[in-house]
C-alpha cells in the first residue's frame, strides 16, 4: 500500500466529513439563497464527475471531496427549506394555549417553549400563528414537558444579531421553528397531561426522571455551594449554578466539565462495561464458555444511552454518544473503534440531521478537541509501539516510574491540544481564552478524573438502593477541591482572559493550521505554516468598529478621543456586553466605560455624541480632526435640526429623503438592516461626504471636491437579500383576524 493509500485508507473519511461541513459553511455564507434547481443540478454534476472517475485512485478520492462538498451544500438547503415556519411581524399580546416540548430552569425565570395549539382559545390555521413560542414565565409557574398550558403572554418576533457577526438568535430560532419569544402575564394555568404520540410521552417521562434525580441529590446534599454543580454533571441542570462558580470555571480553563462530554461518558459507559465484566468473570461458567466481553459492551451501550437520555443530549454528549458507541461496536464486531474514522462519521450524522449545528460553538469546540486529541494519541501510539522492545525489560518499579509519568504527559499533551483548539474557537465567538487553563486543567482534571466522576457513577448506580448519599457526598467534597482550584487559576489573570472577538477569516485559518499540523502527513505539514502565518496576519490587520448602533433605541457605543470604546447607556446591557467582548474588555471593566458628559449631551429633544477613529484619536490631542457627531432625535422638530448639522443621524423615526446629514440610519433601515457596526477613517474636512444613505443600502462611501469620507466601511447585520432566518415575519393582528373570519365561515 502506497504512502497515499494509507493515508486515505486512514483519514479519508475525516476530510469527506471536512469537505462536507465546507458546503454546509458555503450555503450559509452565500449572500443570497441559491436556487433549489441550481443545487440539485450542482449535485447531479458532482455525482457523474465521481462515476467518470471512478476508476482512477487519485482522482476518484478527489471527486468524492466534491460530491460530499456538494452534499453539504444540498443537505443545507434542503433543511432550510423544511423548517420553515411562520414568525410574528411585529410585538402582539395575546393568549395562547399548547404542549410544553420544553422547560429551561433559571436563577429567576423559567422559559418554555411551548407548541402552540390555541389562540385567543380557538383552533388556529399551520400558516396562521408560529408553530412553537418560547416564553419567560414565573419561578412558581407550572407546566412540566408533556403538560398542556394556556397563559396570557406579550410575544415579539425573535431578535436578530445583537451586532454584525454576533450572536444571532433568530438563526437558532428559524431552525427550532420558534416563531416568537416573549414573557407570560403571571404563572400558566394547567390544563392537564396531553395526548401526544410516543415521543413526547417518552421526552415527558426523561424529563420527569431527571427532575426527581436532581430534586434527591440536593435532597441528599442539602444546600452546598457544590450541589448546583453535582446535578448539573449528572443530570445536565445547569440552572442553579452561581455565576461566580461559572465564571470561575470559565477563567480557569475547567468550565469544559459543565458539558456532559466524551470523558463523561467514558467513564460512566467504560465503568458499566468493567464492572458488568468483572461480575460475569465470578461466574466461570459463562465466562469460560461464552464472550462476557461483549455481553458486557453490551450493558455499557445500555448505559450510554441512558446516560444521554439523562444529561439531556446536549451536541457535545451526543458526539460523545456516537463514538463510545463505535467503540463498543467495534468490539463486539471485533475491532478498535476509537479512531479518526469514528469522529468522522460521528460528525456526518450529526451534521445531516442538522446542518445548522456546524456554527453552534459547542459543536465547533468538541468536535475540534476530539480530532486533535485523537490524532495525537495516534502519533502517540506508533511513537510508543516503535519503542516497545526497549522498554520491555525494565523492572517493575521503572514501569511504575513510567506509567506515572506516560499518564502525565498525556494529561499535559490532552490539556494543551484540547486548550488550543477550544481556544481559537472561544477567542472567535466568546473573545476570550483562558490562559491559565493549562495549570487549572493539570491541577483540577485528576481530581475529577479519580475522584468526582467516578464517585458521581457510583451514586447514579446506587440512587435506586437509596445508598448514594456517601458517594454523593465524596462527589461534593472532589468538586470543592476542584472550585478552590478554579479561584486559585482564575485569580491569576485580571482580565479574566479577555482578548477581543478573533476576526473569524483568523480563526479559519488558525484552526486550520492545528488539523493540517496535526493529520498531513510528511512534508505537507509546512502548509500548517503557511495557515497560520496567515491566521496571524488576518488576526494583526483586524480592529474592531468605532461604531457599535443597536437595532433600536438610542444604545450605541463611539470611542472617545483617546480611543477608549464608551456605551452610552446608564447602565450595561445584553448589546453592551457583546460589544465590549468583542472589544476585548471584561464584564467587570464596563462601569469605567460610561460615556462621559464631553462626549455625550442629551436633552428632552434627543441626543448628540460624538466619536473617534482609531487613526483619529491618535492626532485628537493636537486638534488636527474633529469628532464625528450622531445625533438621535427624540422629537420631529430635533430631527430637522439634526440633519442640517449632524454627521450621522440615527432615528426610530422615518427620516424624509432630504436629510442633509452624511449618513441617516433610519427606522426603515434599522428594520430591514438590524444592527450597525461602523469603522471611522481620518478626515481632513467637514461636509456632506456620503452621496449613498444607508437608507439605500449601500455601504460604499465616496468623496466629493476632493473630501475624505468620514465613513471607512460600515456593515449590517442583516444582509440584503435577507437570508430565510431573516426575512420578515408574517403573522399580523390582520392575519390573525382573517384567520378567525375563515374558521367563523
Amino acid at each position: 500500500m502506497t504512502t497515499f493509500d494509507q493515508f486515505w485508507d486512514e483519514q479519508g473519511l475525516l476530510w469527506v466529513a471536512f469537505s462536507f461541513a465546507s458546503g454546509i459553511a458555503g450555503y450559509f455564507l452565500l449572500p443570497s439563497e441559491p436556487s433549489r434547481i441550481a443545487v440539485l443540478l450542482v449535485g447531479l454534476c458532482t455525482f457523474l464527475i465521481a462515476l467518470r472517475v471512478r476508476r482512477r485512485q487519485a482522482l476518484a478520492w478527489y471527486s468524492v471531496l466534491l460530491l460530499a462538498f456538494s452534499a453539504g451544500l444540498g443537505t443545507a438547503s434542503l433543511r432550510s427549506s423544511l423548517v420553515d415556519a411562520p414568525r410574528l411581524a411585529m410585538p402582539m399580546t395575546v393568549e395562547v394555549g399548547g404542549i410544553v416540548l420544553e422547560r429551561q430552569f433559571g436563577p429567576k425565570h423559567d422559559r418554555l417553549v411551548l407548541s402552540v395549539e390555541t389562540v385567543k382559545r380557538r383552533a388556529i390555521d399551520a400558516d396562521a400563528f408560529p408553530h412553537r413560542l418560547r416564553l419567560r414565565v414565573p419561578k412558581e409557574s407550572g407546566g412540566q414537558v408533556g403538560e398542556r398550558v394556556r397563559l396570557k403572554g406579550r410575544l415579539f418576533p425573535p431578535p436578530g444579531p445583537v451586532h454584525p457577526g454576533g450572536y444571532d438568535f433568530s438563526f437558532r430560532a428559524y431552525f427550532m421553528q420558534i416563531g416568537a419569544t416573549g414573557f407570560s402575564f403571571g404563572p400558566a394555568e394547567m390544563l392537564g397531561p396531553a395526548e401526544s404520540g410516543l415521543k413526547l410521552r417518552g421526552a415527558a417521562m426523561v424529563a420527569k426522571l431527571r427532575g426527581d434525580l436532581a430534586n434527591r441529590i440536593r435532597t441528599d446534599l442539602g444546600d452546598r455551594p457544590e450541589t448546583a454543580l453535582v446535578v448539573a454533571l449528572l443530570v445536565g441542570d445547569r440552572s442553579g449554578i452561581s455565576e461566580q462558580q461559572e465564571e470561575a470555571l470559565r477563567a480557569s480553563g475547567l468550565a469544559h466539565i459543565l458539558a456532559i462530554s466524551g470523558l463523561h461518558m467514558a467513564l460512566f459507559a467504560g465503568g458499566t462495561y468493567g464492572g458488568v465484566l468483572l461480575l460475569l468473570a465470578l461466574l466461570p461458567a459463562l465466562s469460560l464458555r461464552w464472550p462476557t466481553h461483549k455481553w458486557a459492551a453490551v450493558a455499557a451501550l445500555l448505559a450510554a444511552t441512558f446516560y444521554l437520555l439523562l444529561s439531556g443530549a446536549s451536541v457535545a454528549t451526543q458526539r460523545s454518544y456516537l463514538m463510545i458507541a463505535l467503540v463498543f461496536l467495534g468490539l463486539l464486531a471485533g475491532r478498535r473503534g476509537l479512531t479518526l474514522r469514528s469522529v468522522a462519521l460521528a460528525a456526518l450524522v450529526l451534521l445531516a440531521l442538522a446542518p445548522e449545528r456546524l456554527f453552534f460553538p459547542g459543536f465547533q469546540m468538541s468536535f475540534a478537541a476530539v480530532i486533535c486529541l485523537v490524532a495525537v494519541y495516534e502519533l502517540w501510539r506508533r511513537r510508543e509501539a516503535d519503542f516497545q522492545g526497549m522498554t520491555r525489560d525494565q523492572g517493575l518499579r521503572a514501569r511504575i516510574v513510567r506509567s506515572v509519568g506516560a499518564w502525565g504527559a498525556g494529561l499535559f499533551v490532552t490539556a494543551l491540544v484540547a486548550g488550543l483548539a477550544t481556544g481559537i474557537i472561544g477567542a472567535h465567538h466568546f473573545g476570550r481564552v483562558a490562559p491559565y487553563g493549562l495549570v487549572g486543567n493539570m491541577l483540577g482534571m485528576p481530581v475529577f478524573t479519580l475522584l468526582v466522576m467516578p464517585m458521581g457513577v457510583l451514586a447514579l448506580v446506587l440512587m435506586p438502593f437509596g445508598l448514594a448519599v456517601l458517594p454523593l457526598t465524596v462527589m461534593s467534597f472532589g468538586i470543592s477541591i476542584l472550585l478552590d482550584v478554579a479561584e486559585f487559576t482564575s485569580a491569576l489573570d485580571a482580565g479574566q482572559g479577555a482578548v477581543g472577538k478573533l476576526d473569524a477569516v483568523a480563526a479559519v485559518l488558525l484552526l486550520g493550521s492545528l488539523f493540517t499540523g496535526l493529520l498531513l502527513p510528511g512534508r505537507l505539514r509546512l502548509v500548517a505554516v503557511l495557515l497560520f502565518a496567515g491566521g496571524v496576519g488576518s488576526a494583526v490587520q483586524a480592529r474592531p468598529p468605532d461604531l457599535q448602533i443597536a437595532t433600536t433605541g438610542a444604545s450605541l457605543a463611539a470611542r472617545d478621543e483617546e480611543g477608549n470604546l464608551r456605551y452610552s447607556g446608564r447602565r450595561s446591557s445584553f448589546a453592551t456586553e457583546l460589544w465590549f467582548q468583542a472589544e476585548g474588555i471584561p464584564s467587570q471593566a464596563l462601569g469605567s466605560r460610561r460615556m462621559i458628559a464631553s462626549q455625550r449631551r442629551c436633552d428632552a429633544q434627543g441626543c448628540v455624541f460624538s466619536a473617534f477613529g482609531n487613526e483619529q484619536a491618535s492626532e485628537a490631542a493636537t486638534g488636527k480632526t474633529t469628532p464625528v457627531f450622531l445625533a438621535v432625535p427624540k422629537t420631529l422638530e430635533a430631527l430637522v435640526d439634526d440633519c442640517r448639522y449632524a454627521d450621522i443621524v440615527v432615528s426610530d423615526f422615518i427620516v424624509p429623503e432630504n436629510c442633509g446629514a452624511d449618513l441617516v440610519i433610519d427606522q426603515v433601515v434599522r428594520t430591514r438592516r438590524g444592527a450597525v457596526a461602523i469603522w471611522l477613517s481620518s478626515q481632513k474636512s467637514r461636509g456632506p461626504a456620503l452621496e449613498a444613505t444607508a437608507r439605500s443600502l449601500d455601504n460604499e462611501t465616496e468623496t466629493e471636491n476632493g473630501r475624505t469620507t468620514i465613513i471607512e466601511r460600515l456593515v449590517h447585520a442583516i444582509p440584503d437579500p435577507p437570508r430565510p432566518w431573516h426575512l420578515p415575519g408574517t403573522v399580523t393582528y390582520g392575519s390573525l383576524r382573517r384567520s378567525e373570519g375563515n374558521k367563523t365561515r
